[in-house]
Order: C-alpha cells, then sequence, then structure tokens
C-alpha cells in the first residue's frame, strides 16, 4: 500500500511500457497507463470479503497482523496519520494543508483491510460539483474559487470498521395504558359541567428481544469529525459496493491508516446497536407508554471488517484558518465549510433594512390615506368576536 503526493502521485508499473503511470481510474473501473493508455482488470482476488471473528482477534491480535512497507507520519497541524512511499520526502496533508516533512522511520504494524469501495466519481466529475456547490454559497468569498483547482482534489481512503452481531436483550419495566374517567367541575360562571380525564394504569412487563445487526459502521479515524463522517456515509456509500482487498484499487490514491483501535470501534458500535435495542424494547412492551428500568443484552458471534472508503477531499488555508470540504468517492456530492465574506454578509444586512425600512414606508403611508374607521357598534364588536374566534 503506497500513499502518492499531491503533485506527483506514486502508481504502480505499467506491464506494456515499464512506466510508473497505471492507476485505476474510476471511470473504467479498470487500471490504465496514464504514458501509453494500456488497460487492464484489477487483479481479482479469491473468495469473498470474509468477516473477522472479533474474539478470536483479541485472543489472537499478534498473529492477525501484518506490517506495510510505507512510512508514515503525524499531521502537526491536525493529528492525522498518513502512509507514504518511502521515496516521497515532502507533502501537503489532505486533511488541513499543512506542509509535511517525511522523515523516514519504522512502519508500524497495522491490521491488513478486508475489503475496499473502489472510486467511482472521478476527479473531473468532482470538481465540477464542488464549483456548483461553491457556486450555490453566495456567502463565499470570490477569491475563494481561485483556490478550487482540480488538483488541489486529494483523492483518500479513509479507513472503518463494521461489525455483525446476533443480540439478545433481557429487559425490565412497564407498560402504561391510558383509561378515561368522567369528572364533574364548575366553569368560571358557577355551572356545573363534565369532562373526560385521562389516566395511566401501569403494569409490570419484562421479555426477552432477539436482532441481528448487519454492517454497523464506525469511522476509524479521528481526521475529520464523527459528525461530519456520520453525513458524509449517506451520501452514497453501500455495502453492495465493496470489493475485497487489493492494492490496485489504491494505485493513485493516499490510504491513512486507522486511529480509533478495535476495542474502542466496538464500544461505539455498541451505543448505535443499544438505541435501536432500546426501541424493540418499546415495542416489545406495548400500551400507550412505557418506562424501561433495566436493559441486560448479551452480544453473540460478533465479527468485523476493516474495510476503506474513497473520499475526495478539497483542504485549504483562508488568511490563516483551515477549511476542509469532503465528497464521497462514489457519487461526488459534498458538504463542508467556507469562510464567510464580510462584505457580502454586511451588504446582505443593509439590504434586508432596506427592505425593511421601505415596508415600514410603505405601511405609514397606507395608514395616512386610508379612511377614519366609524363608531363601533355593539353588534359589529359581536362581529368582531366571532371573526377573532373563527366562526
Amino acid at each position: 500500500m503506497t500513499a502518492p503526493r499531491s503533485e506527483t502521485p506514486v502508481y504502480h508499473t505499467c506491464p506494456q511500457c515499464g512506466a510508473k503511470g497505471l492507476e485505476f481510474s474510476p471511470q473504467l473501473q479498470k487500471l490504465q497507463c496514464t504514458y501509453c493508455g494500456w488497460q487492464g482488470e484489477v487483479p481479482s482476488t479469491e473468495g469473498e470479503i470474509q468477516e473477522q471473528s472479533y474474539e478470536a482477534f483479541l485472543r489472537k491480535a499478534d498473529s492477525q497482523q501484518v506490517t506495510l512497507t510505507a512510512q508514515e507520519i503525524k499531521c502537526p497541524g491536525c493529528g492525522a496519520v498518513t502512509t507514504f512511499d518511502p521515496q516521497n520526502v515532502a507533502d501537503v496533508c489532505a486533511f488541513c494543508g499543512t506542509h509535511l516533512n517525511v522523515q523516514p522511520q519504522t512502519s508500524n504494524p497495522i491490521l491488513a483491510p478486508q475489503a475496499v469501495q473502489p472510486f467511482v466519481a472521478s476527479r473531473q466529475q468532482t470538481f465540477a460539483q464542488l464549483l456548483q456547490w461553491l457556486g450555490k454559497n453566495w456567502f463565499a468569498p470570490n477569491d475563494l474559487k481561485k483556490l478550487a483547482q482540480p488538483e488541489n482534489l486529494q483523492g483518500m481512503y479513509l479507513p472503518f470498521w463494521t461489525f455483525d452481531s446476533h443480540t439478545r436483550s433481557f429487559y425490565r419495566g412497564e407498560r402504561g395504558e391510558y383509561y378515561y374517567e368522567t369528572e364533574t367541575y364548575r366553569d368560571d360562571e358557577g355551572n356545573l359541567q363534565t369532562r373526560e380525564v385521562r389516566h395511566t394504569r401501569w403494569y409490570s412487563a419484562q421479555g426477552w428481544v432477539e436482532r441481528f445487526f448487519d454492517d454497523v459502521l464506525v469511522p476509524a479515524t479521528r481526521s475529520v469529525p464523527t459528525r461530519r463522517l456520520e453525513q458524509l456515509v449517506h451520501l452514497g456509500y453501500s455495502p453492495a459496493g465493496l470489493k475485497s482487498y487489493a492494492t490496485s484499487f489504491l494505485s493513485g490514491y493516499r490510504v491513512e491508516r486507522y486511529q480509533v483501535p478495535l476495542r474502542e470501534a466496538f464500544a461505539q458500535a455498541q451505543q448505535k446497536m443499544d438505541a435501536v435495542i432500546r426501541e424493540d424494547v418499546r415495542q416489545d412492551i406495548g400500551g400507550d407508554e412505557q418506562r424501561i428500568e433495566s436493559i441486560k443484552t448479551q452480544y453473540n458471534a460478533v465479527t468485523f471488517k476493516h474495510i476503506l472508503l474513497p473520499v475526495w477531499m478539497f483542504s485549504y488555508r483562508y488568511r490563516g484558518k483551515s477549511y476542509q470540504v469532503l465528497a464521497c468517492g462514489v457519487t461526488g456530492r459534498m458538504l463542508g465549510d467556507y469562510p464567510l465574506s464580510i462584505w457580502k454578509v454586511v451588504l446582505a444586512v443593509l439590504l434586508g433594512l432596506i427592505v425593511a425600512g421601505i415596508g415600514l414606508w410603505a405601511f405609514i403611508e397606507s395608514e395616512k390615506e386610508s379612511p377614519p374607521e366609524p363608531p363601533r357598534q355593539e353588534q359589529s364588536w359581536a362581529t368582531n368576536i366571532r371573526v377573532s374566534a373563527g366562526i
């Protein structure tokens, strides 16, 4: 696994011309040489994507790890850990735009991925959507588009964990059922009136609920806020798009090493599962209301995968502050941050005040021109009451 520089990415060697110009093409879903144009299929990997036993991995962690022949560097700006090919000596952080000096170091043993979702959206397609996205954000500075160049888009594979588990949960709680009683009361005039009053009768409840969770996704990076990653995964990723891991898919792109260890990731997956289980318990208790006293869950047959998802990243610094735009590597759809133009904000406020002032002036002038109202009569007062009450 190699990680290219932003200016001159590292490619695999072309079998036809021998040049290091072989890259994975999102449009063709094939390998293509940037020099001679040779095309070839991505070497297939035998077998299906294998799930790994969570418990077995924890017991035999050392035997499950491999060492990648790549250097790693931690960005001093944002803390992202990126792998680089040993020949690279300088680069720019894809997450925050900070300049990096890559120093030779011993590579750390890390768990190899089981699956990868290849890029589908090309750099050109994503760049076109980036320009549209910036154009829709009217409050962004005009000179921001000068920073938006195709070569500034960084293709990056971000690490994720997925977890499968069969759960069985024992719960205790109460089921609330509504019933109604007729009560008599006196209104403001002293007259007797009746009304239906709702009450709740509570019954003890306990039982079991079971569910199978498939591919609970947990980000394995700390370089992007979790909230942003949760939004990103809904822009076009799907378990159906995963391919068995092959380094050919990574040719021409950077790869970030996972920063969230497996135990911590599973704890986050449990939180997601527990939220679903809690709703299952409410459904099982039934009634009109539910009170949950306790839930004890058994997580059985837990398996996991280490996967890589493709992301286009546009990271830049504007007036000393870092900004980041992320685009789904499958659909090109994006989300992110951008600076605000002070002049545009001031102009919008002034225009708003002018429009409000014109409206107020028109209202005052209309009031001056309107004839005086006739003397109110008792009948007209009653009519006004009916109108205001919706009669």
